[in-house]
């Protein structure tokens, strides 16, 4: 009896004495490491980067187990425990994840490769990040925090893709209505509500009727630290003129697609090498590399997905349809983890919605419904 005492004191003791526990890994790309630290529940923190010499500092506001393998100094003080990553950067982003809670942190080398080829179609990606802000009375720069549910965000680099352009007019429709002026024409739209609001800053990957590559709408992105990808289409029916298809559609990567694609950068020395740079490494290692990267894909697509959807139904009072895809229908970044959306805004080919696409004030209404779904999506307490 008390032996059982004795262990069961002693269980106590050791959950007393060690706090929270926290699990930690990390990935290499092309462009920049992503570190991760896993928590057992939500804590509350802070991401500093303090200089001379470059510094990233995690606070955590809990007495928390370090793991053994993280390669950090860690400190414990009164208010919590503090993680010191001494490394170089030319730009850190953070931002936090739920169900398990996770800290991410990615940070970016100092050069981006322009003459690299391999530009991997990949299904689209969404996720939530905050980027710089400035803190008064804090040591250092404050990039992320959360405290007491309430999250400091900054401005969000949202890259704005008007599909197609130039001499690729994309689907042609109804009394010869072409998709790219309707791409162009609510893309417009979009962005200068997202400038006039103020927490936002918008790329546009074309201003005008001009072509633009795949892979240069994709490198426009990286050179940005994209915060949020926008690609913006028409569909058209392959029946031609008819008034059967209709609505919208908005794409996200389905769960069976997310698992496939973690199989594929898994298993497949190609497909690794397009989507997370290398192939050259241990299976346990690229396995690693393939969560990391597609870490946030499902949830965060899902979510940001229902929003739009919900939006674009409750504002404009259309046909909205949100679908999983199997595989990518436009152009994305190697790197996993850039966010991406696809949306169809109707049929061209359907007499009806190409004149209603055409039509300034729907324009104006479509872009609005946008908009909120952005601000939603990003500043939900606000």
């Amino acid at each position: 009896m008390f032996q059982k005492i004795l262990i069961i004191f002693s269980l106590l003791f050791c959950s007393f004495s060690f706090g929270v526990q926290v699990s930690y890994r990390e990935g290499n790309y092309l462009d920049k490491k992503r570190l991760v630290l896993e928590f057992e529940k939500r804590v509350d923190y802070r991401v500093l980067l303090l200089e001379n010499p470059k510094r990233i500092v995690v606070d955590v506001m809990e007495e928390v187990r370090p793991p053994t393998n993280i390669k950090a100094r860690v400190g414990k003080h009164p208010w919590g425990t503090r993680f010191v990553f001494d490394t170089e950067y030319s730009e850190v982003k953070a931002f936090s994840l739920e169900d398990p809670f996770r800290i991410v942190i990615d940070v970016y080398k100092n050069t981006i490769p322009d003459d690299d080829p391999l530009i991997a179609i990949l299904d689209p990606v969404v996720l939530k990040v905050i980027a710089y802000r400035d803190a008064e009375n804090v040591e250092g720069r404050l990039i992320s925090e959360r405290a007491k549910g309430t999250i400091i965000t900054q401005r969000r680099v949202i890259v704005l893709d008007a599909g197609h352009g130039g001499r690729d007019p994309g689907a042609i429709g109804y009394k010869g209505i072409k998709e790219k002026d309707i791409n162009l024409a609510i893309t417009l739209k979009l962005a200068q509500l997202l400038n006039k609001d103020g927490r936002f800053k918008v790329i546009l990957t074309r201003k005008d009727d001009t072509f633009v590559g795949l892979e240069e709408r994709a490198k426009k992105a990286l050179r940005n630290r994209a915060d949020l990808f926008v690609s913006i289409h028409a569909n058209a029916s392959p029946k031609g003129i008819s008034e059967h298809a209709k609505g919208t559609m908005v794409f996200a990567i389905s769960s069976e697609a997310a698992q496939k694609k973690k199989e594929a950068i898994v298993n497949n020395d190609n497909y690794a090498k397009l989507a997370i740079g290398v192939s050259d490494v241990p299976l346990s290692v690229r396995r690693i590399m393939a969560d990391l990267a597609l870490d946030v894909t499902l949830y965060e697509s899902v979510q940001f997905g229902n929003i739009l959807s919900k939006k674009l139904k409750a504002q404009l009072g259309r046909e909205v349809e949100f679908k999983g895809i199997q595989r990518a229908g436009f152009a994305v970044l190697k790197t996993p983890g850039i966010p991406s959306v696809l949306v169809e805004v109707g049929f061209i080919t359907n007499p009806q919605e190409a004149l209603l696409m055409s039509d300034p004030q729907f324009q104006e209404k479509f872009a609005k419904a946008m908009y909120d779904a952005i601000v939603e999506y990003f500043f939900p307490n606000i």
